[in-house]
């Protein structure tokens, strides 16, 4: 999603012009989005299959998983918190991986507990709850937060907030008691017989600026280059399936359902075969009815089958937005989710990733998981987005 959210929803209520409105979100989506070819071209997807065909909840080992030291306001070490309790820490290095941290210099974990603690004189980033809230106006600032005081720290291209993360593998005998995400044989039964028997497959992902990759490290060119979930997905499914599926992205920053019923026609003219269906969080910040969103999602999926009878559709639900942003409204994630649920059918699976991002919430800040401090994943959570989607593809 593209953080133009605010002024698009500010345009229905104020006397902006319409002209000034769109100069802003051209503004806005210059700097924070970028091509799917491009984020593609500089990842060398082959090498990324391993890390999204074997779910964080189905192993032992938890690899890359990252987090964001945060000091106290008032006195104590920062410290960050981990999805499972280690048996042993393998490595902790910064989100880049370049730089690998030390247990005691700069960490201290004690075993037993799911928590890092900075040493005095620690070399790994912290950030204080000030910088994470600048005042508004504060270049580093987008938005409101809910406080009303201040506003948010944000990195429209995610390459900022990626040097205050740091990233942790360890093994664990933990198990993830959050939600599970299902094979879809008996939804998408035509998917995945081509797939299964290396027949050609057409696939269509028609979504909003998470779908295109923004805050993926493949997408603003750094270490370690890992492409979005739509490259991420296309990994997978090769070194599954042993053949290349057709992809066509035509998905497009700061979008929502609105414009999917507006440019369906077009995603029908491709002749896909699988149609991944990923719109919500602009959807979310515009305040959208989730019965409007759901008939808007049932309207695309009707006019691509006027065209293309036979297609089959993957809905993705979205991953949950900073609930300190004002424009976010927590309660339409979990309700937009219902609603893709209640479509799930022949031709029609769903890929939750809402409802693992609520319970890895119930652990990990926010912050930890996100690559512009507001609504879009940096590359943990995009590897998340493609363990889902790929669990359902099995």
């Amino acid at each position: 999603m593209n953080p133009l959210n605010k002024i698009a929803a500010r345009s229905l209520v104020c006397p902006f012009s319409k002209v000034v409105v769109l100069v802003l979100l051209a503004l806005l989506a210059s700097f924070s989005m970028v091509a799917p070819a491009q984020a593609q071209a500089t990842s060398k997807i082959k090498d990324w299959a391993p890390s999204v065909l074997h779910p964080f909840w189905t192993g032992s080992r938890m690899s890359g998983e990252t987090v964001l030291f945060v000091q106290p306001a008032g006195s104590g070490p920062a410290t960050a918190r981990l999805l499972f309790v280690p048996k042993k820490i393998i490595s902790v290095t910064s989100a880049n991986g370049l730089t690998v941290f030390e247990k005691d210099r700069d960490y201290v974990w004690k075993h037993g507990t799911d928590v890092l603690t900075l040493t005095p004189n620690s070399r790994i980033p912290v950030k204080s709850v000030a910088q994470l809230h600048p005042a508004k106006g504060d270049p580093t600032a987008f938005g409101d937060s809910t406080n009303g005081q201040t506003s948010l720290f944000f990195d429209g291209g995610g390459s900022v907030l990626q040097t205050f993360q740091v990233a942790v593998t360890y093994d664990h005998k933990g198990k993830w008691s959050g939600y599970l995400s299902q094979p879809a044989g008996k939804e998408l039964p035509r998917t995945l017989a081509k797939l299964k028997t290396r027949q050609p497959l057409k696939l269509v992902v028609f979504g909003d600026s998470i779908s295109v990759g923004a805050g993926a490290s493949g997408s603003f060119h750094a270490p370690p280059y890992q492409p979005p979930y739509v490259g991420l997905v296309m990994a997978g499914l090769r070194a599954r399936y042993g053949y290349d599926v057709t992809l066509k992205n035509p998905s497009e920053g700061g979008q929502d359902t609105t414009w999917a019923v507006t440019t369906a026609p077009k995603i029908a003219d491709e002749d896909p075969d699988l149609v991944i269906i990923a719109f919500g969080m602009n959807d979310v910040g515009r305040a959208i009815p989730t019965a409007a969103y759901a008939q808007n999602i049932q309207n695309a999926m009707e006019i691509i089958r006027q065209k293309r009878p036979d297609a089959e559709f993957l809905l993705l639900s979205t991953m949950t937005g900073n609930s300190e942003w004002n424009l976010m409204h927590p309660e339409l994630f979990t309700e937009y989710r219902d609603a893709l649920s209640k479509m799930v059918g022949q031709g029609v699976a769903l890929a939750d990733v809402t409802s693992v991002w609520q319970d890895m919430m119930k652990t990990k800040k926010f912050l930890d998981a996100t690559g512009n401090g507001l609504n879009h994943p940096n590359d943990f959570g995009y590897r998340v987005y493609a363990q889902v989607i790929l669990q359902v593809l099995e």
